[in-house]
């Protein structure tokens, strides 16, 4: 087949192949592309679970911090009324108390 010997309708023959092929090319990956897309789907479902997994896990370790020095607190209030004595370590806790209030 010579250059100079190429019809218009064998140009157009070629482009319908190619085109044929683009088209089977397409079909063969496009269940690739859907899953591709499900499992970016997943991936940003997932992230978003751990950025509330994060939230959740601060929040608890405030909570486990607040509680611990509430207990503590307390254990200050129960040792002054037992013995009237502990005025000291009132004054501790109060100081602590207030170092970690204005510390938040």
């Amino acid at each position: 087949m010579n250059i100079e010997n190429i019809t218009i309708g064998q140009i157009v023959a070629i482009f319908v192949v190619l085109q044929a092929l683009a088209q089977g090319i397409k079909w063969l990956i496009s269940p690739y592309l859907k899953r591709q897309e499900k499992d970016k789907s997943i991936i940003d479902r997932i992230k978003d679970a751990e950025q509330h997994l994060d939230n959740d896990n601060k929040r608890l370790n405030t909570l486990e911090e607040d509680t611990k020095q509430i207990l503590l607190s307390v254990y200050a209030l129960l040792e002054h009324s037992i013995d009237g004595n502990n005025t000291t370590d009132l004054k501790k806790r109060q100081k602590e108390m207030n170092e970690y209030i204005i510390g938040r």
